[in-house]
């Protein structure tokens, strides 16, 4: 009977060793983010990550936009305009230095007055170019060292033949076809590539960046993140909301609601920069750059009385390109302007066919609001005003583009500061409850 109560006590005694699970201690870790409270702090700290980086991340491409856009502002688009102006003097200076020989001798004192000005504008665009470039753009320096190089040379050949046009020799007319060679073939073509090189680089600059529509992705995603986390910490705590996370929830959608509206108003203000301006201008800086080169071969032409006959069809195919931009950007007084000078060029291509040259001087020098430098004179003004109009139209909304984008790289890293702040202060009072 004893033994037999014995062996009952033996059977129903729980075998403790049932209570352990042999691996436990080998694997605390995983047991711990399996349980709740390691899945409720595993959703904290990657929510704090998440709000962290986007922080982070969104403060650092917004600061590189307002960079790009105080750099576009304050060197590439001034280099531009720099260098569009360099252009101008130096072809005016060429068209000056040909107009002295139009009557020989001794050139007048607004004409020599005239050279010197172009000159010198085009000597201190250089400078402002070389101090506004960036030591790193190569080609750029380069031309513009080739530029000052033969600038120098340049005005040297033109003094020579000025010396002997003033003593009414014949070689100063060969001395000055070879400085408007030197202008023509080397001088403008390194300038205009100087100004092409710099307007695409305002045009690329303008062009709105993928970045913004990935920050705002970005934020909305955080977003979400934030709306499922509230829904597994309700499903964990039977609470229906968290204050914390709403409250990240809330700073969050500000934020992506800001980075949206930042950046359309900036891309909004650099598209109209670009669509109301860059190009624009450009079309007025080209057509600007065809009528000088156009007015060079119209007084060589002349020098050359005619007998020159590639001055007359580089003047006509220009003029025609000049009428082509003008039909793409109108402006007010040029085409008329163009139309008149066409029309004085065939009276002197007219006069020149019947020998009369001095009759052609008379047409290609008069005041006259019908001869020809008083029409190119028309026509560049024209260009030069809306050159000037289409610039400050570009810098209002490059700088608009910026100044959209003031506050938010410092805004975006405390938004996600203070979020993921509240993210900790709505988790911690949940895992609080498991000690």
């Amino acid at each position: 009977m004893e033994s037999r109560e014995l062996a009952r006590q033996r059977t129903c005694t729980l075998d403790e060793s049932l209570l352990v699970d042999p691996e436990e201690s080998e694997r605390p870790v995983v047991d711990f983010l399996r349980a709740t409270p390691g899945r409720i702090a595993t959703l904290a700290i990657v929510l704090v990550a998440a709000l962290l980086a986007l922080g982070l991340i969104a403060s650092k491409a917004v600061s590189d936009q307002r960079e790009g856009l105080e750099t576009l502002h304050s060197r590439t688009e001034p280099l531009a305009d720099a260098a569009q102006r360099i252009f101008g003097a130096l072809s005016l200076a060429n068209t000056t230095a040909a107009d002295a020989f139009l009557v020989g001798g001794v050139e007048a004192h607004d004409v020599r007055d005239r050279y010197d000005a172009a000159i010198g504008q085009a000597s201190a665009g250089l400078v402002t170019a070389s101090n506004g470039v960036s030591p790193n753009d190569i080609h750029s320096l380069t031309l513009l060292t080739d530029l000052s190089n033969q600038l120098a040379v340049y005005t040297g050949v033109v003094a020579t033949a000025r010396a002997n046009n003033r003593a009414d020799s014949p070689v100063g007319v060969a001395y000055l076809s070879e400085s408007s060679a030197l202008m023509r073939h080397s001088i403008l073509p390194s300038a205009e590539r100087l100004y092409r090189t710099q307007a695409d680089a305002v045009i690329a600059a303008e062009r709105p960046a993928g970045s913004t529509r990935a920050l705002i992705a970005a934020a909305v995603l955080v977003l979400v993140m934030l709306l499922v986390g509230q829904a597994l910490l309700a499903r964990s705590s039977h609470r229906r909301l968290s204050p914390g996370l709403v409250l990240a929830s809330v700073l969050t959608a500000g934020l992506a609601v800001w980075l949206t509206v930042a950046g359309l108003a900036s891309a909004y203000a650099a598209a109209g920069a670009r669509t109301e301006g860059s190009e624009p201008l450009d079309i007025a800086v080209t057509a600007r750059i065809l009528a000088q080169q156009a007015r060079a071969d119209e007084i060589l032409g002349l020098l050359e009385r005619g007998s020159d006959p590639y001055s007359d069809i580089k003047f006509g195919g220009r003029t025609a390109q000049i009428g082509w931009l003008l039909d793409e950007h109108p402006v007010a007084g040029a085409g008329d302007a163009l139309r008149g000078w066409i029309r004085s060029h065939q009276e002197i291509a007219d006069k020149l066919a019947t020998g009369d040259y001095s009759g052609a001087v008379a047409i290609a020098q008069g005041g006259g609001r019908e001869y020809s430098t008083a029409q190119f004179t028309r026509l560049d003004a024209a260009l030069e005003q809306d050159i000037a109009r289409l610039r400050e139209r570009q810098r209002d909304g490059i700088a608009r583009a910026h100044t959209a984008l003031n506050a938010l790289p410092a805004g975006a890293a405390a938004v996600s500061v203070f979020a993921a702040i509240a993210v900790v202060a709505g988790i911690a009072p949940r895992l609080s409850e498991y000690h």
